[in-house]
């Protein structure tokens, strides 16, 4: 019997990429944009970026870069220049090395491409980074997003980053506290019927519930809320059609129809490997 087939969101692939061994995907070392309608792919040229030196106050010298990792990428269309540009979050780690135990620094630059220029450019960073990976490329009409907080321990709060693929120009957004809030609530973003939504579900998770928020001009307003589904850890995101796609606690992958309430078990598992990383892949 032939098995049905689905549309994964991308958010699922993720999360089964980040069940792989970090040694095998170190050896990505490039990127693709895939163009799923023509099933074809570009790969990306290297980033001819020069990485800035770090000098260190505390211990009075120059530092080595020890690592170049690449976050929180995300992929739109600049309707004024008739091109399409991918944004990445790059993270630097310097350490002294004469030390044998050195204490890492890190410091933040922000890579964008052209596809018009097959090139890469550094812009200024913003204020805040992305804390968290997302329910896959949040982009809409020519904006892209991320989520990030503010505050300190136990007192976050929970804002989104958002960067105008015209422009080039970062902003900031505050997420409502009826939509939900940190500890008590976690908020993905994600894309929902041509809108920028957050999925809500509260952090105790013995038996969770799902509430979906999608905003308009700046109005956030409830979609629906799926009710108590038990053993469900968190969202992976939804599917053409509309449907949830959720990871129980045995790393499985359900699907939930919300027309009918009801929950499929896909025999899909997310589990690749004994740890998680934090790696964020570009998926188009």
């Amino acid at each position: 019997m032939q098995r049905p087939r689905f549309e994964l969101p991308e958010a699922l692939v993720m999360e089964i990429l980040s069940k792989l061994p970090v040694k095998s995907l170190t050896r990505f070392n490039c990127a693709a944009i895939w163009n799923p309608s023509t099933r074809e792919f570009k790969i990306l040229p290297p980033s001819s970026i020069q990485r800035p030196p770090y000098f260190s106050y505390f211990e009075e010298t120059y530092l080595t870069l020890e690592d170049v990792s690449f976050n929180h990428a995300a992929f739109g269309f600049d309707s004024i220049t008739d091109d399409y540009k991918v944004i990445r979050f790059v993270t630097l780690t310097y350490v002294n090395s004469e030390e044998e135990y050195p204490y890492p620094h890190s410091m933040c630059q922000v890579e964008l491409y052209s596809l018009r220029s097959n090139s890469w450019k550094e812009i200024p960073s913003p204020d805040y980074t992305p804390t968290e990976t997302t329910l896959g490329n949040n982009y809409v009409d020519g904006i892209c997003y991320w989520k990030t907080m503010t505050g300190a321990y136990l007192d976050f709060r929970g804002l989104i980053l958002s960067f105008d693929v015209g422009n080039e120009k970062f902003s900031i957004l505050p997420i409502p506290e009826s939509v939900g809030s940190f500890p008590e609530y976690y908020v993905d973003l994600l894309v929902f019927n041509g809108s920028l939504g957050a999925i809500v579900y509260p952090s105790e998770r013995i038996d969770t519930s799902f509430d979906l928020w999608v905003t308009s001009e700046g109005v956030w307003t409830k979609q629906f809320n799926i009710k108590s589904i038990s053993g469900v850890v968190n969202p992976l995101g939804f599917g053409k059609n509309g449907d949830l796609f959720l990871r129980d606690t045995n790393d499985e992958v359900l699907l939930f129809d919300a027309s009918t309430q009801e929950l499929k078990e896909l025999e899909i598992n997310t589990y690749l490997d004994h740890f998680r990383f934090a790696i964020s892949f570009m998926l188009i």
